[in-house]
């Protein structure tokens, strides 16, 4: 059978991001490879995500991950890196032990010497990056990295019209983004219903059972499955999240969008959600000015609600435009290609 390594962290400094966009491929690639995970000292939490997808976990010491992950390579395998610390005298240096290096990318810096490069922002071509003549470019939605739970646009339905908003900032969410999404919420209507998802490294779950005296209809869910956050995600009317995986797996099931961006290295998927008017993006274009924001984030979350009450034209179209980004089929077109990758 071929073999797949994946090399990527997540703890709570980083968050989960990396992890998931790597599993979400292992998952669509169960039954035509044989797949390791290489991490360094995973957490319990972690861990579990890992064994429950089925993969075998190996270990990295924090001191000396990178020589020992170069180890580990057997060269029938196919390598995939997804991460930030990845420069190319490591590619190169994986390149060399492996069959073929995969990367995934979401920053568009530095010179590249991957095989192939997946970056499933919208917006992206080959020109913005500098790479090699024989390395391979696949970019957008129609690769979206996500748990096959969310590739079903067949079952979902439209959005409830009495349903809940939808609140997720991410796995670790280290500024407690949530606490200003939830105030934001609570300035529109505090009677709302509101299910807010924390990740496993939420910093602060005491300070959001605190909120709830503000918001009386509010639920706090954490570590859901998959197929539990599909479903809090149908039960929607309109989603809050972070402008990362969560984003896409908000439009994957076709529910109204604000994201936030929380992190420098979201600007480029904001611009594309906006530009694309798949979702209404909140601050990036303070992150990409590096001004002073004229409004406080609680108040352009806010400002944002209540557009998306009152513009039900806006609302209508960013659904249609989601449903011609994401059609559910990225795990076939995942399956050719590295089905094509393994053989060469």
């Amino acid at each position: 059978m071929n073999q797949l390594l994946f090399r990527a962290d997540g703890n709570a400094k980083i968050g989960l991001g990396h992890i998931m966009r790597c599993l979400a491929l292992a998952n669509m690639l169960t039954g035509k490879f044989s797949m390791r995970f290489a991490l360094v000292d995973p957490s319990p939490d972690v861990r579990l995500l890992i064994e429950r997808a089925g993969l075998a976990i190996i270990s990295l010491p924090e001191t000396t991950q990178q020589a020992t992950f170069l180890e580990q390579i057997k060269p029938e395998e196919v390598v995939v890196l997804d991460g930030y610390a990845f420069d190319e005298a490591f590619q190169q240096s994986v390149r060399s032990r492996a069959k073929k290096l995969v990367f995934i990318d979401d920053l568009v810096s530095g010179h590249q010497v991957a095989d192939l490069i997946i970056n499933h922002a919208g917006g992206v071509s080959e020109t913005d990056y500098e790479a090699e003549p024989y390395t391979q470019f696949y970019f957008g939605p129609h690769y979206a990295l996500l748990r096959p739970e969310f590739l079903r646009p067949e079952v979902f339905g439209p959005p409830p019209a009495n349903g809940t908003i939808f609140v997720s900032l991410g796995g670790a969410d280290p500024h407690n983004t949530s606490l200003t999404v939830l105030e934001a919420i609570r300035q529109v209507d505090a009677q709302l219903p509101v299910h807010i998802i924390l990740g496993p490294f939420h910093p602060d779950r005491a300070a959001v059972e605190a909120f709830s005296r503000q918001l009386p209809n509010l639920t706090i869910l954490q570590n859901l499955s998959a197929t539990q956050m599909v479903e809090e995600v149908k039960a929607c009317h309109l989603a809050i999240t972070a402008c990362s995986t969560i984003a896409y797996e908000v439009c994957a099931i076709n529910r109204p969008l604000i994201t936030v961006v929380t992190a420098d290295n979201q600007a480029r998927l904001a611009q594309f959600l906006s530009d694309e008017k798949l979702a209404l993006s909140v601050n990036f274009p303070t992150l990409l000015t590096r001004l002073t924001p004229v409004l406080a984030l609680d108040q352009m979350v806010k400002l944002s609600i209540q557009g998306a009450q009152f513009s039900p034209e806006t609302v209508a179209e960013s659904l249609v435009n989601q449903r011609r980004f994401f059609d559910g089929r990225s795990p076939e077109r995942f399956r050719t290609l590295f089905q094509q990758v393994a053989q060469e």
